[in-house]
């Protein structure tokens, strides 16, 4: 299965976090990025609003509401996921090149430190409206990662197919050895196929 990169940022209210998280996400996305985020939170506060049908399901039991309208689907899951789990399930639902975390603790995650906060492990740059560098180190990050660039994602039906690296490997040295050898084409950065049976 596909791991996307993941990135923290934290700091103090008001220090500009989903600000920087914004431009850094439209710059990426521009580039041809696959993008997810989450936001965190010390407060104890959900998007289920007291008195909706939704919060009536998950007050009669219902571990697991999804609101499904014309413009949006919304899963809600009742009850606390730890980081690594959010970054699983996300990497279940759709094939995303990097995850976003506002409010990131997780000392594995390389972070983005705002304001005069005390430090978290792993932290990778501090952002004092230096946004240009703050853009390089993460493009850098992306850039070097491993599962990045060795990493496939396959779909079927619109729903990620789990894979392990044998398989992935497998599929990805298949395809590209097929296109190689057909007229035309060139050096391989990407590859899109898509199909109906």
């Amino acid at each position: 299965m596909r791991k996307p990169a993941v990135f923290g940022f934290y700091g103090k209210s008001d220090t500009g976090k989903t600000t920087l998280i914004e431009k850094i996400i439209k710059k990426l996305t521009q580039d041809g990025y696959k993008i997810a985020t989450i936001k965190k939170t010390d407060k104890k506060i959900g998007v289920d609003e007291k008195g909706k049908d939704t919060w009536k399901h998950s007050s009669a039991g219902a571990q697991l509401v999804v609101l499904s309208s014309p413009c949006e689907t919304d899963f809600i899951v009742k009850e606390k996921m730890q980081t690594k789990d959010i970054i699983q399930n996300i990497s279940e639902i759709g094939c995303y090149d990097i995850v976003f975390i506002e409010g990131a603790r997780d000392p594995s995650i390389p972070k983005i430190r705002l304001g005069d906060i005390e430090e978290r492990d792993n932290t990778i740059g501090c952002y004092k409206d230096n946004f240009e560098d703050i853009f390089t180190l993460i493009k850098k990050e992306i850039d070097n990662s491993t599962v990045f660039n060795q990493n496939i994602c396959v779909t079927v039906n619109e729903k990620a197919v789990p894979l392990t690296e044998f398989p992935a490997k497998i599929i990805k040295n298949g395809i590209v050895g097929m296109l190689k050898s057909l007229k035309g084409v060139g050096k391989i950065d990407e590859v899109k196929i898509r199909f109906k049976n």
